[in-house]
Order: C-alpha cells, then sequence, then structure tokens
C-alpha cells in the first residue's frame, strides 16, 4: 500500500523511520528503485558523491503490475552491492493519484489536440519525480537520485527525450531539490551491467507497465516529431510542474486539476 506522496513524514513513520533523525544524517540522498537503471544510478551516485544513506522509494502510478514486492528486493539487492559502508534503509512507497489523473488523464484529449504529441508516459516520469518532492524537502532538500537515461542502446524512450529529462531536473530545482541522474550520458548495456553486477536479473525486479511501448509503432520503432515535443515540454510539461511546486508551497494538498486545467488555459499553452 502506497502512502500519499503529499505526507512525507506519514511515509517515513509506516517504515518506521524517525523524520527528525533522519533528516540530522549527513550523506543523505532519496532514491528512485524501479528497475536496473534505478539500482545503477544509486551506486553510480554513491561512488561519485559519496552518499552513506540512501533512503528507496518507489512511486505508484496506478498502471503498475507484477510482483509488487519487486522495489524491496531491488532495494535488498542494491544494500548488498553497496556493503556496510552505506546503510540503505527500507523502501518507502510514494503515490498521489489525483496528481497522476491531473497531468496525465483528466485533460489528455485537450493536450493531443493542443501539441499534436500524446502520451501518458510524457507526463508520468514528471510524475514520478514530484511525487518525491515533499519527502525531499521533510529531511532537508536532500538529493534525488534516478536512473533516467538519454539512449538505452540507441533507442529511445518518450519518456526520457533529453528536453523532459531537463525540464524535471528545472522544475525540481524550482522547489530547490536537485534530480541527480548519474547513468544518464551511459549509452552502453554493459556499462550498465557493471553498475549492478552480475547478480542482477531485470525480469524478476522490474514492475512492468499496462502502457509499455504505447509510442512505438507496429515496427517497434518510436518516432515522434521533435518540434511538437518541444513544444509540449514548454507548453505544459513544465509549467505544470512548476504550478504543483508553487501550490505545494500554501497547501500540502492542491487542487491539481484546477491547476493543470489553469496551465492550459494560460496564454503560454497555445
Amino acid at each position: 500500500m502506497h502512502i500519499p506522496a503529499e505526507h512525507p513524514a506519514r511515509a517515513l513513520t509506516a517504515v518506521g523511520a524517525d523524520p527528525a533523525s533522519l533528516a540530522a544524517r549527513p550523506g543523505l540522498a532519496v532514491v528512485e528503485i524501479a528497475g536496473r537503471d534505478s539500482v545503477a544510478a544509486a551506486v553510480a551516485a554513491v561512488r561519485e558523491r559519496g552518499f552513506t544513506t540512501l533512503l528507496p522509494t518507489s512511486v505508484a502510478t496506478g498502471t503498475e503490475y507484477g510482483d509488487e514486492h519487486t522495489p524491496e528486493a531491488a532495494s535488498a539487492y542494491l544494500a548488498g552491492l553497496l556493503g556496510d559502508g552505506v546503510d540503505v534503509l527500507p523502501t518507502v512507497r510514494l503515490g498521489s493519484p489525483r496528481l497522476w489523473a491531473a497531468l496525465n488523464g483528466r485533460f489528455a484529449s485537450v493536450i493531443a489536440e493542443r501539441f499534436r504529441i500524446s502520451s501518458p508516459c510524457l507526463a508520468c516520469h514528471l510524475y514520478m519525480h514530484l511525487a518525491r518532492v515533499p519527502l525531499s524537502l521533510l529531511l532537508g532538500a536532500v538529493p534525488v537520485v534516478a536512473g533516467e537515461r538519454d539512449t538505452h542502446g540507441g533507442r529511445v524512450k518518450l519518456s526520457q527525450a533529453s528536453p523532459g529529462i531537463d525540464a524535471c531536473g528545472r522544475v525540481l530545482a524550482r522547489a530547490g531539490v536537485e534530480l541527480l541522474e548519474p547513468v544518464r550520458r551511459i549509452r552502453d548495456g554493459e556499462e550498465i551491467a557493471g553498475l549492478v553486477g552480475p547478480g542482477w536479473g531485470t525480469a524478476a525486479r522490474q514492475l512492468c507497465c499496462v502502457h509499455s511501448a504505447n509510442y512505438a509503432g507496429l515496427d517497434g520503432e518510436v518516432a515522434f516529431d521533435e518540434l511538437a515535443y518541444a513544444r509540449y515540454v514548454h507548453g505544459f510539461l513544465e509549467p505544470a510542474g512548476n504550478a504543483v511546486i508553487d501550490a505545494w508551497r500554501e497547501t500540502a494538498e492542491p487542487d491539481y486539476e484546477a491547476l493543470v486545467r489553469a496551465v492550459l488555459e494560460g496564454p503560454d499553452a497555445a
């Protein structure tokens, strides 16, 4: 069961962690736990930045299926990989169905017509980054580590196109949270495999999504209008993320649908 992202203290309490004592720890980072790339990113972040305490987080989207315990299994694998020098805490499960719906569901037809590009994956990664922001801020605006990559062996993932990754970084920076993407420039899967070690088994440690590859053609190839994507990022994705960040300064549970509607009705979305 996930804890609402808007209530991070409750999420920590659910796994037996005290927010105040955890925030006092030096070398703390919130890390994404999804699949192989996120585990590789956590390892790379420890090597590059010297983190000594990692708080693994998984974010519920409502579109996943598979073994619900895979995030915990991946966290345990990460702990074994890093050894005694790094404290890997219990995995926190977060989610905000209302936020996901506002960004990806309610206005999908409007967004498709307006920007000539549409996929539930486009704003889903922004949603997952946003869901970690309240937790990061509760702990003193600690960095968030994610495993997105610009390319996967030459294969494009529309949710991880470079302009979208850049925009997510700027949105979190607006909240004062650093988004680290330490494996972003890695193209070679062998380098990722080197970070996670020979014991990793992707099939056993990766939740699936019902929307997987929805943006691929019949031949499996991904083709999209880069100009349309840029308009979407600058006219919707980043402004919507900024609106959520700004609203959180006033209330923990804003009206996300109203926020997103205001973005779409504003002059910059045209």
